[in-house]
């Protein structure tokens, strides 16, 4: 397994992925947006067949003139269902903090679906702490969603 930058060329592999594993959809315009802003990180998961199993799409983050201090975003990080429980999705996040932790971010930043269990259990694991709670944040279903951070 090999960690490599996204490219638009694997942008209909993310959208599998986010569909597989039941993340909030993003459209390929989507994505490819996210690519153009420099204060993106995108990241994949290639399996020894090349194939993209996994993603982390990101942001840096300025806070305002109270909190000059960088931090970053985790939007989206996934691993497909047959390499999960795997230590890939450590890997992936692993990898984004340490790209972050570079650029002198100081926290990161993600939300997560309410009923997410396991994936509240592996940030709670990587030391990120419940923020808030946020009512109705996620729809298709609708859902509140865990506000959650990781001071670095």
């Amino acid at each position: 397994m090999r960690i490599r930058n996204v490219e638009s060329s694997n942008i209909a592999d993310l959208i599998r992925i986010a569909e597989e594993v039941n993340l909030s959809p993003w459209t390929a315009q989507n994505y490819l947006d996210e690519m153009k802003n420099p204060a993106s990180i995108m990241y994949r998961l290639e399996d020894d067949h090349n194939l993209t199993v996994g993603l982390v799409v990101g942001r840096m983050i300025v806070g305002g003139q109270a909190e000059p201090t960088p931090e970053a975003e985790i939007y989206n990080i996934a691993v497909i269902g047959r390499h999960q429980r795997s230590g890939h999705g450590q890997r992936l996040l692993d990898h984004f903090v340490g790209i972050v932790r570079e650029h002198g971010a100081r926290a990161v930043w993600l939300e997560v679906r309410e009923s997410n269990a396991p994936a509240i259990a592996f940030y709670k694991k990587n030391c990120f702490e419940e923020i808030q709670t946020r009512n109705h944040f996620y729809n298709n279903p609708r859902e509140n969603g865990i506000l959650m951070k990781l001071e670095l």
